[in-house]
């Protein structure tokens, strides 16, 4: 007689919404998630919360929400609802999406599908497309030397996938740990997914899963300071990770510094050389530090 082969349960997923002032586009995502079958949890992470967020959702017992004080970034923020959800042991798997991105629910089966389907896989992440159809990789391959970001050729891996959306298992986590909470706004993902590559943990990109992601009005809101949030991660993750590459990383920040000169926009090139100025020794986290700059 032949053993009966049981059929594995399926996983639990849990979610986590990271927004900044923007009530709508936080309502329709987070709708989407509550509504999925497989999501049991969604947590929605409001940076400098003001209560609009919010009044904008009737209670629900699968739906929390987290209200911080500041505005202390990406990592910071997602980091705040994924260690809620990771004390809740009934979940298996966790999906980080934006505020601003639309995940439709066979999407959602189809990045669960492919986690489920593959125990090797740590993280997986969708295609991504603008409103408009431009379409992008769920990930990106970072030049050592120039440290310019490209989209991957056709059969080429990426070196990461962006967190615009990721699903994660337990197990990666526990691995390779959180994002790193030194790093306010970009290059975290890209510094996650180093970390992936060197633990020998292994992510994709689902191609059949799309993810609608606009624009994010937030990076208009926060203006010039966008250039202190970026050199300021550049210049961290070159101490992590920047190698024989660093000297180049660094005239890459010293260029754009002049090209700021040049345009005449002295704040901008203010912005870079303090970000630049906190990155070499990044605080822990990275929003206090930017909560000082004006």
């Amino acid at each position: 007689m032949s053993a009966s082969r049981s059929t594995p349960t399926p996983a639990t997923v849990g979610a986590v919404v990271l927004t900044w002032r923007d009530r709508e586009l936080t309502a329709a995502c987070v709708a989407r998630l509550v509504g999925h079958p497989r999501v049991a949890r969604v947590i929605v992470v409001d940076n400098e919360a003001d209560g609009s967020i919010a009044s904008a959702f009737e209670p629900n017992p699968s739906l929390d929400i987290v209200e911080l004080t500041s505005n202390t970034g990406f990592a910071v923020g997602v980091n705040s609802g994924l260690r809620q959800l990771l004390d809740d042991p009934s979940l298996d798997e966790f999906l980080v999406i934006n505020n601003d991105a639309t995940l439709t629910h066979h999407d959602i089966d189809r990045l669960v599908s492919a986690l489920d389907g593959d125990p090797g896989l740590g993280i997986v992440g969708p295609r991504i497309e603008t409103p408009t159809g431009t379409k992008f990789s769920a990930g990106g391959i970072v030049n050592r030397f120039t440290w310019g970001i490209r989209q991957p050729r056709p059969g080429e891996h990426p070196d990461f996938l962006t967190w615009a959306c990721v699903l994660v298992r337990r197990s990666t986590f526990e691995r390779v740990g959180l994002l790193d909470e030194r790093f306010f706004m970009y290059w975290e993902d890209v510094e996650f997914g180093f970390r992936l590559r060197e633990a020998g943990v292994r992510f994709s990109e689902v191609p059949d899963a799309v993810l609608i992601h606009a624009v994010s009005s937030s990076h208009s809101r926060a203006g010039s300071r966008i250039l202190a949030y970026s050199s300021q991660a550049f210049r961290h993750f070159l101490r992590l990770h920047g190698g024989a590459g660093t000297v180049t990383g660094l005239a890459r920040l010293g260029a754009k510094v002049a090209l700021c000169t040049v345009k005449g926009d002295m704040p901008g090139a203010r912005y870079v050389i303090a970000g630049w100025k906190l990155g070499r020794n990044a605080p822990d986290p990275a929003y206090v530090a930017f909560e000082k700059l004006p």
